[in-house]
């Protein structure tokens, strides 16, 4: 074990053997040098940590508060050189996810293909589904992780990171909202031809959440279960989507869309990422989240 410092090694084997010279033979140190280090740690915190007694030394109440906040973060620090090195060494590993369709058509690909540049060795496992299917999967242990919309995880289900989601317009350059100035709304959509999400879809969902509490009826031009439609219609036919950043940041950032965040209530939503309660995440796993986060970050937060 390697620890976070010489004082705290003193400390421990100190609080171990119950004496200086104890201590000292265990760390092949000498006595003198032993007691130094508790007096330097002592200064540190501002208090005794040891009652001295004619038969050795124990800890004071400050002591065991100390010694255990200090064990704990060696154990921290353990943990944390354990993962560097596996990382620095990380050839061969396995991820298993469960993404949304539209997740799998852009955004995860984009993500597998990153992390693959840096981590050839790592392999991939990849399930497709609605969120209430994908958090099964990962209660049944099919997958290791998954994310989707935000909701309640089911029993023995964490979310372990969330990321906003803003539902917005989307629609090409030249389209007549391209124009538009201000707060945009569900009904400043309603008057453009719609291709919208299926009503099974989860993104639908909430597209229907805002037309129930504004009142507003929708009817669409086309109804698809297809994120891609979506956009191509919106790209290539003149019709308005409403659709999440992560669904068309690409199309964004090139220049073939236009999209513009909806500032109704229900508008706003998050994407969780769940695991089974109490699991440990490999490495490649660990590694994968880490280019998640990116992703989110720098990717899709284009509104």
């Amino acid at each position: 074990m390697r620890p976070i410092s010489q004082s705290f090694r003193c400390l421990d084997a100190v609080a171990r053997r119950g004496s200086v010279r104890k201590a000292a033979e265990t760390l092949h140190l000498t006595a003198a040098a032993v007691h130094q280090q508790v007096l330097n740690f002592e200064e540190q915190v501002g208090t005794p940590l040891f009652d001295r007694l004619p038969r050795g030394m124990k800890l004071t109440a400050a002591g065991e508060i100390v010694l255990a906040s200090v064990r704990r973060a060696q154990r921290d620090f353990e943990q944390a050189l354990a993962q560097v090195e596996a990382l620095r060494t990380l050839k061969r590993g396995h991820v298993s996810l469960g993404v949304p369709h539209a997740s799998a058509e852009v955004l995860v690909p984009r993500v597998m293909q990153a992390m693959l540049s840096e981590y050839p060795g790592i392999s991939f496992d990849v399930r497709t589904g609605n969120g209430e299917a994908l958090l099964r999967a990962v209660a049944g242990g099919e997958v290791d992780i998954a994310f989707c919309l935000q909701r309640m995880a089911p029993p023995g289900v964490e979310q372990i990171r969330a990321w906003p989601q803003q539902l917005g317009a989307v629609f090409a350059p030249e389209h007549p909202l391209a124009q538009h100035t201000g707060k945009l709304r569900l009904r400043d959509c309603l008057a453009h031809p719609l291709v919208l999400p299926a009503p099974d879809m989860e993104l639908r969902g909430m597209v229907d959440r805002i037309a129930s509490r504004e009142r507003q009826l929708l009817n669409p031009a086309v109804q698809t279960t297809s994120v891609a439609m979506v956009r191509t219609l919106a790209a290539d036919a003149g019709l308005l989507g409403l659709l999440v950043q992560e669904n068309v940041f690409q199309d964004v950032a090139a220049g073939r869309l236009r999209w513009l965040p909806l500032a109704d209530a229900e508008a706003q939503s998050a994407t969780g990422l769940y695991q089974r309660v109490g699991q440990r995440a490999a490495v490649a796993t660990g590694v994968f989240v880490q280019f998640l986060d990116h992703a989110f970050i720098e990717w899709v937060q284009i509104g």
